[in-house]
C-alpha cells in the first residue's frame, strides 16, 4: 500500500505524491501526507509534489521484487521531487 511505503519519508502536511501505472490494467492513485501519516486521496490537476509513471510489467516487478527499486526508479517517468518519487519505488505488495 503507498502510505505505508511512505511513512517514513518526511513530507509537509498537504504534500501529495501520485502514482500512474500505464495500460489498460492501469490506474492511478495518489497519496496525501497528513502530518506524520499518510492518506489516500485524489490529487487536485498539477497539485501533486511528484508524480511517477510505471508500465504494467515494471510495476508488477517492484511489488514482488523481481525488479530492484533504482531499476523501477530508472524505468519511470519523474515528474516534481525526486527523492519523494524514490520512497514511492521501494513499494512491496503480496499478489495473490
Amino acid at each position: 500500500m503507498l502510505p505505508h511505503t511512505l511513512r517514513n519519508t518526511p513530507a509537509s502536511a498537504g504534500t501529495q505524491l501520485q502514482v500512474a501505472i500505464d495500460g489498460p490494467v492501469g490506474s492511478t492513485w495518489t497519496a496525501t501526507a497528513t502530518g506524520e501519516r499518510r492518506s489516500p486521496a485524489e490529487a487536485p490537476a498539477g497539485r501533486a509534489a511528484a508524480s511517477v509513471r510505471l508500465e504494467p510489467d515494471s510495476t508488477w516487478r517492484l511489488c514482488t521484487r523481481g525488479i530492484d527499486p533504482d531499476t523501477a526508479l530508472a524505468r519511470a517517468r519523474i515528474n516534481g521531487d525526486h527523492q519523494l518519487a524514490a520512497a514511492a519505488c521501494r513499494i512491496v505488495s503480496i499478489v495473490s
